[in-house]
């Protein structure tokens, strides 16, 4: 099936709240890096969108590792995924609202 891939505003800003902190701290390498190993998340993720492991079974939110760091969170829709948040994984679990 080909899926396609719709970012929300969530997704779109904490994508960028990212690019801006690795900016800040690491520079321009991390940031390509990081940009790349994205790029690749969400390719396995539209060639294969039940690869990962579901995390809220209600709302059948998946959950991809992207860096150690970084988590992204999506969900499948008949021919599409949504994708929701990415979470630094250094935050406290608690503030995680899916």
């Amino acid at each position: 099936m080909n899926y396609k891939v719709f970012w929300t505003k969530e997704a779109e800003d904490t994508f960028n709240q990212n690019i801006l902190f690795l900016g800040y701290q690491w520079g321009e390498t991390v940031i390509e890096n990081f940009i790349n190993k994205t790029d690749s998340a969400i390719k396995t993720i539209k060639e294969n969108p039940l690869l990962f492991p579901v995390i809220n079974k209600k709302k059948a939110i998946h959950k991809c590792l992207v860096v150690k760091q970084v988590s992204l969170y999506y969900v499948v829709k008949e021919n599409r995924i949504d994708l929701i948040t990415f979470w630094n994984n250094y935050q406290n679990p608690q503030k995680l609202k899916l």
